[in-house]
């Protein structure tokens, strides 16, 4: 089943390297990167993957074609042998933080292997 093609494979890259990537394009980058289809193959409309197919969905046409059209503009409005600005780098990930009550990265009971640091306590036979 060929899809009818509306955006070149650089969009599709251009879109998925950004920051506010939508997700749907985020999950098909990741297939992307893990070799399962290429951008070529999202642009010509042949490729049969689910995730590359979920990209010409009439939701994806209303919620990430907006984006698209706006990369594209912006690419197509960038001076000749000029490239594109590079993408931000992705947000440093945050810790979760970690609830009271839970207590599985503390440990109480001491190393048998260390002598103890403390003079008065009495030494393990």
């Amino acid at each position: 089943m060929a899809l009818e093609p509306a955006f070149s494979a650089d969009v599709f890259r251009a879109a998925a390297s950004r920051q506010d990537v939508p997700p749907r394009l985020a999950r098909a980058a990741d297939a992307v990167l893990e070799g399962k289809f290429t951008w070529e193959d999202v642009a010509a409309g042949t490729c049969e993957h689910p995730l590359a197919l979920a990209l010409f969905t009439p939701k994806a046409k209303k919620t990430l074609w907006p984006a698209l059209t706006a990369v594209e503009t912006e690419l197509a409005t960038a001076e000749p042998g000029e490239e594109p600005a590079p993408p931000p780098p992705p947000p440093r990930a945050r810790r979760a933080p970690v609830a009271d009550d839970d207590f599985s990265d503390v440990t109480y009971l001491e190393d048998l292997a260390e002598p103890p640091s403390h003079p008065g306590w009495p030494r393990r036979l």
